[in-house]
């Protein structure tokens, strides 16, 4: 639309897009729902401290978290597939006749709304041994586990790919949480070395469970609502071929569980101060000690030849053993 630029060719943008003219939106509406409100959240708490020596307490808290009246797309203008193949015609209805009442044709692409049908809930216990710093030493032990469940994600933009014709059918979305980690085991601790005038040795390690995922085949449309997205019956599952991975599905959304992760961490320090007011930190990091390959979740597509085949380290701290070494001036 340039000549010799910047000079915009208006006759060619007039010729291909005459003024005044309406262009049909052949990809997804959009529709603002006025009877929607704002979700809400209720959350509780209730904790219990204990001292048991000099330097050292328990902590125990109770976490509950209810989510409710969040948003969830639904489809105004739902496809139905003639068949249960993957590349079926799909018919459109529009539930509400929207566009008999713009007066222009049938839709033939999704319209969207958001309603507040949407709910979710967390509990969860968490734990933790602490040793404050005393004698050349401190130390700190924590455990969580928790359930994160509901029948939409609390993005306010959950997309519900169970929905056929005008039913939601909420009751096939409800599971587990995107994010919900069962497990979490953090160790951590730092010890200054005796007599070596400012070593310090300090580690942590972390172990958590799998990512929940939904194992589908997106070869077939079983409930024909022009998503491909129909899980899998439940059972035991794996991948073929190099670093194949194999899990328990209890079928549904989110039934099954992506690969654990577990990595330790070490690091040196000693600091040196040369005169008052003045200090050297020499630090030298180990990442991954043990070298452990944490990997993101797999496929879940069954259809697809990568099916439940670890591809991906995870990012960050996913990566193969590192070292890093570091020099620090205070001043």
């Amino acid at each position: 639309m340039l000549i010799n630029g910047p000079v915009v060719n208006r006759a060619l943008l007039n010729a291909r897009y005459p003024l005044g003219a309406i262009g049909r939106n052949t990809g997804t509406v959009f529709i603002d729902n006025p009877d929607r409100v704002v979700p809400n959240v209720h959350q509780l708490t209730l904790g219990f401290q204990r001292e048991l020596a000099a330097q050292m307490g328990l902590n125990v808290d109770y976490v509950h978290s209810w989510n409710r009246d969040q948003l969830i797309n639904f489809d105004l203008n739902p496809a139905l597939r003639v068949d249960t193949s993957r590349t079926g015609r799909l018919n459109y209805t529009d539930l509400n006749g929207i566009a008999q009442q713009l007066g222009i044709s049938a839709f033939n692409n999704p319209v969207v709304t958001r309603q507040n049908a949407g709910s979710s809930q967390f509990d969860g216990v968490n734990f933790m041994l602490d040793k404050r710093f005393s004698h050349n030493w401190a130390a700190r032990v924590s455990y969580a586990i928790g359930y994160a469940r509901g029948n939409a994600e609390a993005n306010q933009t959950f997309d519900n790919d169970y929905q056929v014709l005008g039913d939601p059918q909420l009751d096939r979305s409800f599971g587990p949480l995107n994010g919900d980690r069962r497990q979490n085991f953090v160790l951590s601790g730092r010890v200054e070395i005796p007599r070596t005038r400012g070593l310090t040795v300090s580690g942590v390690y972390r172990y958590m469970t799998g990512v929940p995922m939904t194992l589908y085949n997106s070869a077939v449309d079983a409930d024909r609502n022009g998503r491909l997205f129909d899980p899998i019956p439940a059972g035991h599952y794996c991948g073929t071929g190099v670093n194949a991975f194999c899990t328990d599905n209890d079928g549904g959304r989110n039934g099954a569980r992506g690969p654990t992760y577990q990595q330790a961490d070490l690091k040196f320090s000693y600091r040196v101060r040369p005169n008052k007011g003045t200090t050297i930190d020499l630090n030298f990091e180990l990442f991954n000690l043990a070298n452990t390959a944490n990997f993101d979740p797999p496929t879940s597509d069954q259809r697809l030849t990568d099916f439940l085949v670890l591809t991906k380290l995870r990012g960050g701290n996913g990566q193969p053993r590192g070292a890093e070494f570091t020099v620090r001036f205070g001043f």
